[in-house]
């Protein structure tokens, strides 16, 4: 187009012999070479930023992604091109589209789209390069941008289960006693001497140094029994769906009933067990949070199997796994 526009100059100053036209053409000449080097220094001071409206948002909810398209060049663009890249890294899966910004002299331009994910993971916004044009539309200048920013996708927090849960019971076991922080089922009742036999992790070492006598915190146990759920990331996209909004509404379901849960799942790249203490909806939505930064795998008999091998002591436990298409809860007894 500007090609066929200077040939049409040169013809009417052939034709009129007008130095205005000789200007003209002479102007259009030279313009592309300070053009070229404008969009150059525009480049070099491009970059884009992303900002989600929160890190976690629940499944069909409307969420925002805000891009972020900063100029701190002394000269404008026109055209700059984003190209923004959403991955489920849950189930592996990735799509691109390319975004026109128009880069303000010495502003910030900010794109906010609205998002509604119809799928459970953990998805992850990144914007890997941007593309400058130049005004007359000669070249286009690409420039690395590393931004990325992450948010859990939970299920719908009012799924109705509709599964009889209850044979569910036969999944309680008794809660094995752990040092690790979080995973204590009991409370502070009071405080006392040391009687012989108690356990040293039971010792009030800051009041036993006042004292100059060995003080035991007296525990009053708030359960001793809890419901094991294991989850198989295991089965197509679609069922491996129906199997994390299945668990996610039963446990859901079962800390509103004042149950303590044992979360389980297998983990293929650390190969082995993950577990998580749920004591309340905070907890299942960080352990949910922990699970899609897993990977599935194709077979989904092989977890129980591990569960005879190198958890033995579980008694009884639920498992959710995908069967003919669709999730199902079975409470599974160990020998």
């Amino acid at each position: 187009m500007y090609i066929a526009l200077g040939l049409v100059v040169f013809f009417f100053h052939d034709f009129l012999h007008s130095h205005f036209y000789l200007m003209l053409l002479l102007i259009m000449v030279i313009l592309p070479l300070p053009d070229i080097l404008l969009c150059l220094y525009v480049r070099h001071s491009l970059s884009c930023s992303l900002v989600t409206s929160e890190p976690r948002a629940e499944k069909y909810t409307l969420s925002y992604v805000t891009v972020k398209l900063r100029n701190k060049a002394f000269f404008p663009s026109l055209s700059v091109r984003v190209n923004l890249t959403v991955e489920n890294k849950f189930y592996n899966e990735k799509s691109s589209i390319v975004l026109t910004l128009p880069a303000r002299i010495r502003k910030t331009e900010e794109l906010q789209l609205p998002i509604k994910l119809s799928r459970c993971g953990l998805v992850e916004y990144s914007v890997d390069s941007i593309s400058v044009l130049d005004i007359l539309g000669f070249v286009e200048f690409k420039k690395k941008n590393d931004s990325k920013v992450e948010m859990s996708v939970l299920p719908y927090g009012n799924t109705y289960i509709n599964r009889d849960l209850t044979d569910m019971n036969r999944g309680l076991t008794e809660a094995e006693e752990t040092n690790k922080r979080g995973n204590d089922f009991s409370d502070v009742n009071d405080v006392r001497e040391y009687i012989p036999g108690d356990k040293l992790m039971s010792i009030h070492w800051k009041l036993s140094a006042k004292r100059d006598i060995l003080m035991v915190k007296d525990r009053v146990s708030m359960s001793d029994q809890q419901m094991v759920v294991l989850m198989e990331l295991s089965g197509t996209p679609e069922e491996l769906e129906e199997v994390v909004a299945l668990t996610y509404g039963m446990m859901r379901n079962m800390i509103t009933s004042n149950l303590f849960i044992r979360f389980m799942w297998w983990s293929e790249s650390r190969y082995m067990f993950e577990e998580r203490q749920l004591m309340n909806r905070d907890n299942l939505s960080d352990a949910f949070n922990d699970v899609f930064y897993e990977k599935r795998y194709p077979d989904p008999e092989k977890t129980r199997e591990y569960m005879r091998s190198i958890r033995p002591e579980l008694k009884a436990y639920i498992d959710v796994l995908p069967r003919n298409g669709e999730a199902v809860c079975e409470v599974v007894e160990q020998d």
